[in-house]
Order: structure tokens, then sequence, then C-alpha cells
């Protein structure tokens, strides 16, 4: 049975206190012999590092804030989240923020160098084993603190060792490592915890696979910054010729190769994809992310599912998913999927070759010949959630003659979209046409009466990480308990891909890309291997052109697919150094269905959101600026970075 290793938010400064001068001792303080002398203390000891990992998960939001990891209440929670910071999900609230997150953890780094520099004195109290494997995870919380740094600022300051506060002020004022040599030390400390870890640990916990699960990643990261970033234009910022912002490409395969011999590492785990007893692939995929036992998972973070109403030991996230009143207690859904995402996976076309909108009898029909893992990630009409059933749906045309785009792009100025003829409505609204009184809009929305709020802006609501057996009056803030997926073996199999076609070895990295594909019940192909110089990729082909082989924007595009709504894409697009491109006054679009009342027949639209409203990424959010009041303290951090 395992163990649950629950991210209580343990204070770190509770736990050192030097209180030798006193005559007697506070009692229940724990000082250093206590923590670091045995195994309880030590765990002690790492759970609040680990609560402080830069894991972005359902409690983490993009906005300028160095609270970026522990938001303060539910609406940074949902609102600004990072899917709706970087257009991933639609809704009406943020939009790219290039500012920066304020994140600089050199107080946990000088936690865990304080552990690395004192265990030894505590080494007899342990087996080989244990204490190895102890310091080994110490090395690991380390390289996961300076990946957070590294993805954010590129070269940072590396401290090893604890520093003493008294010392001179030039010893204290550490100027900033290339970044070469960042990615290089979280490579090296990486590397000491997989040789020294074990391959088991307690929920929650690191172990070597872990630690070789965040290195896949990582230096795939790192590689992908060494081989694109010539692209920016940043060669005459004094960051860049310092080699703080920036690689030279002929260090890139490194970086790959380290993503492959790392993701080689994890195969070797205890780990499979997961298809644990459900023939349903939709089901099956869904249920991924919910099972605190499934195969695929390599790290999980806890939340305690028996503690209610707690802001720190529970979230918000189906409260902020779902739709009111009835899958939900409290506001209602604040994030959707939009088109251009949908139009990733396999699914039903719209439009006939003619152009005129595909006639489909129900409105569910849409999810027919759908690929599967597109339904186990979002909700359609038609779908059950908590005993309740998906109505979705826009308006009424009373007809509709002629092509989609007649209609399309949400323009009220065009003939079909008059208002004798396209009829939009709020919650329970009817009207009658030809003596039939007709419901104008589902039970789910869109609703046309209240701003676009809390209701389907769409076809779909998200459906990943969705609790379904939840009671709808708990689905409300800081209910949910569920985990999050830190690290699964989806994301190491793509990451491998990725590093592979990179690498040359573009055979081997379709692999396992038809893996992830076979189990999503997606068809599976191999893109030709060419090169296309404008127009590349799925989201928002009109705005962006760069060059690149379609079979690498195949597997970059497979990425989005399997790991929608997971926290990446934001840092893929920076990686990949296209952010700028993809995100250029970026405009969601979205599906609506209607239903022509004089056919019978229903409609799937490709329409613009409902505000046009737009999401631009600059160049500048490549680097976030070192934080300008640590800047004050150490001018040795300057120069500061490109565009700042």
């Amino acid at each position: 049975m395992k163990k649950k290793f629950l991210l209580y938010i343990a204070l770190l400064g509770t736990m050192l206190f030097s209180c030798q001068e006193l005559s007697l001792e506070p009692k229940g303080i724990l000082g250093e012999p206590e923590l670091f002398g045995n195994e309880f203390g030590v765990k002690k000891y790492f759970s609040g590092l680990y609560n402080y990992l830069p894991i972005e998960d359902f409690l983490y939001y993009g906005t300028n804030s160095g609270n970026a990891y522990r938001p303060d209440n539910y609406w940074e929670q949902g609102k600004n989240s990072q899917g709706n910071m970087s257009g991933e999900f639609f809704n009406s609230w943020v939009g790219v923020d290039n500012d920066g997150f304020g994140y600089w953890p050199y107080d946990r780094v000088r936690d865990v160098n304080t552990f690395i520099q004192n265990f030894p004195n505590y080494q007899e109290k342990y087996t080989e084993e244990v204490y190895n494997k102890l310091l080994g995870e110490a090395y690991f919380l380390r390289a996961f603190f300076y990946f957070g740094l590294a993805k954010r600022y590129g070269g940072v300051p590396i401290i090893k060792d604890v520093q003493d506060p008294l010392a001179e002020v030039e010893e204290l004022e550490v100027p900033r490592n290339t970044e070469y040599e960042t990615w290089k030390f979280i490579y090296e400390d990486l590397d000491f915890a997989i040789e020294n870890m074990t391959g088991t640990s307690e929920s929650g916990r690191a172990n070597k696979y872990v630690a070789a699960a965040l290195m896949s990643r990582a230096m795939l990261y790192a590689g992908s910054i060494a081989k694109y970033s010539q692209s920016l234009g940043f060669e005459t910022e004094a960051a860049t010729q310092a080699g703080l912002a920036g690689m030279d490409p002929s260090q890139a395969n490194e970086f790959f190769q380290y993503c492959v011999d790392a993701g080689t590492i994890v195969e070797q785990g205890p780990y499979s994809l997961y298809t644990s007893g459900y023939p349903d692939k939709a089901a099956n995929f869904a249920k991924l992310f919910l099972d605190p036992n499934s195969s695929e998972s390599i790290f999980i973070k806890d939340y305690d599912q028996t503690v209610p109403h707690n802001t720190r030991l529970r979230h918000s996230y189906d409260a902020l998913m779902c739709p009111q009143p009835d899958m939900s207690s409290f506001v209602g859904a604040e994030s959707y999927p939009p088109l251009d995402f949908m139009e990733l996976y396999d699914m039903p076309a719209i439009t006939n070759p003619d152009g005129t909108p595909v006639r489909f009898d129900n409105r569910s029909d849409i999810k027919n010949d759908m690929e599967p893992r597109m339904k186990g990630t979002m909700y359609f009409d038609g779908d059950e959630l908590r005993g309740k059933t998906f109505s979705i749906q826009k308006g009424i045309y009373r007809s509709f003659d002629g092509p989609a785009t007649d209609a399309e792009m949400g323009s009220n100025a065009a003939p079909v979209n008059s208002a004798d003829n396209r009829i939009l409505g709020g919650r329970g609204w009817t009207t009658e046409i030809d003596g039939v009184t007709y419901n104008i809009t589902g039970a789910h929305g869109h609703f046309d009466d209240q701003g676009g709020e809390n209701n389907c802006w769409g076809a779909a609501f998200v459906r990943k990480y969705v609790n379904p057996d939840m009671a709808t009056s708990d689905v409300r803030e800081y209910r949910s308990g569920q985990h999050w997926v830190v690290f699964r073996l989806g994301e190491i199999y793509l990451n491998t891909a990725e590093a592979l076609y990179e690498l040359g070895n573009r055979d081997q990295a379709f692999n396992y890309v038809e893996m992830i594909r076979e189990r999503a019940g997606a068809k599976v192909v191999r893109p030709a291997i060419d090169v296309t110089t404008s127009n590349i990729g799925t989201v928002n082909t009109a705005n962006y052109s760069y060059q690149i082989e379609a079979s690498l924007q195949f597997i970059r595009d497979e990425r989005e697919r399997e790991l929608y709504g997971e926290n990446h894409w934001w840092w893929d697009l920076r990686r990949w150094r296209t952010a700028d491109q993809v995100l250029n006054e970026f405009r969601h679009r979205v599906l609506s269905c209607y239903f022509v009342a004089d056919e019978g027949k229903y409609i799937y639209l490709d329409e613009t959101n409902r505000w046009n409203r737009s999401w631009t990424a600059s160049k500048s959010c490549y680097y976030e600026p070192i934080p300008w009041g640590e800047i004050g303290k150490n001018e040795n951090l300057l120069p500061q970075n490109p565009l700042y």
C-alpha cells in the first residue's frame, strides 16, 4: 500500500534554529541533529522544499508575481491560469504576460545547500544505500529549483555552498553564470541524483526515475534554446554577448543527447502507457489523470482530499471548469477549449467540399469519428457528468442557405445573421417558429444575455483532470483534491521523440510518436520529411511564418494533442522561439452549434471569439527580467536580460 507524502505547507523557517546560546532548549523545535540525523527528520525537512518546487499545476497562475506558485485565492488559480495566459484556454480575463513572475527561490536553494553541506556529519547514522538516496534526493531538489530559474532567466548565479551572511559584500554578490553553465549544472545535479537514488519511493517523493524524467524535460528545453535562439536577433544585447542569454547552436546536440539518455533510463522503470482495463480509449485517457495508481505516472503532486475548505491543501479546479448550476455549485466554468486547438485532433469536417456547413441529425454527432483522445480531453454535447447530460447550443437559424463563410466570424452584418433569421438568447429562453416552440440555447450555453461568462463559449468544456465522482454540491472553491501528474511516460516519449528527431534519428523518433497515437486511438501516420517556409503548424497559421520540416511540426503538434491543458504549451513556444510568431495578434476561434429550424438539422460554424480578443507575445517573453529588486542588492546580476 502506497504511503501518501502530502505536500503540507511546512514552513522551513520553523525547522532550523540556533538556540545553543540559551540556557534552556525550547520544546517542540527541531534542530539540525533531529532533522538530519534520522529519515523521518529528513522527510520533514524535505516536505517544505517539495511544496515550493516550481511545478505548474492547478495552483500555478501566470501573472507578474513572486507568488505565482502559491496564489492567494481561487480567482488567481482560474482566471489567471497559465492556459488562459498563453491562449491554450479561452476566457475573458488575461493575456500574455511578458513582465516576469519575480521567481527567485534562492532561499530554497540555501535550504538545500545547508542539507548537502551538513548531511555528511550524520552519515554514520544511515546505511550506505539510504544515505546516498537522501543525498541524491537533495541534488534532485536543487536541480528542480534551478530548472525553474534557467527556463525563465537563462544564466543565473550557481551557488553550491551555504553563504555566510556576515561575509564580505564582494563574496556575497555572486555574478551570473552563463546559460550553458547553468543548464550543465542542472544536468550534473540530476546525474548525481540518478546515480545515487534508488528506483522506488513513496508517492510524491523523487526516485532515480523521477530525476531522469526531470532531466528529460530540462535537457530538451536546453537543446531547443541552443538551437533556435540565434533567430531572435539578440546578438547585440549585452546579456547575449556575455553568454547569459543564449547558447551556441553547436551545443544543442549535447543537450538533446542527454534528453534521449534520460528517457532511456525512465523506460527501464516500472512504467507503461496507461491502458488499465478501459477498452473505451476516451474514458481511458480521461482516467489516466485521476487514477493515483496509474502505471503512466512517474511523479505526482498530492493534495489532501480529507481536509475540507483548506485553501492550501486543496484546489478549485472542478469549480472553475464545470458549468453551473447542475454540474457545479459555484460560479461556473471559467475556461474553454478553442477551435484552434480542437483542430489539432482528428475530428469530423464541419464544412462540405462546396463550402456549405455539414448537416448533423443531432448535436452530439460532432463526436462521430472523433479521435478518442480528444473526447477524453474535452466534454461535448451528449456527454454525461455528475448524472447530467451536456447540452451545448448557441442559437437557431430559421434557415441557412449558402456557404458557411456567409455566417462565420460572427458578423452580425451578414444577411444570414440578421435578427430576423439568427436567434440568440439566454438560459431557458424559447422562441416560436411556425407554431413550434424551441429552446434557443442548450442548458450549458452559449448564452447571449450574460456577457458570455461562466457558460460555454464554444462547443466543448475541459474534461482533462475534472473529477466526475464529486457531488455537485461539493463542486465549490477549495473542494477539489485530485493530484497533479508532474511527470508521466507519455511526456517522456514525446521528449525523446523530439530530441531524436533533432539529432537526425527520425525513424526512431516516430516509433515513440506511434506508441502515443496508438494509445490515443488516433490514426498512425508518418508525415513526409520536407521543408516548407511559410504557414507551418496548425495554430494561428495565418499570422506567422518560419522554416521548419513538416514532420518536426507534426511532432510538435503531437505534444499539444497529448499534453493539452497540462501547462506545457507556453514553455514549448518559448523554447522553440516561436511564441512571438504564434501569439502574434492570436485570436481564438470557437466552434458554435446552431439548430436550422426549417431543416430540423444542426450545423457547426467556425466563429471568432465573442469579443474578438487577441493574444500577443513579444520577443521579450523568451527571457524574463532578472528581478530589479535583486539587482538593487547585487549589481553583479547585470547586464539585464535582452529587451529590458
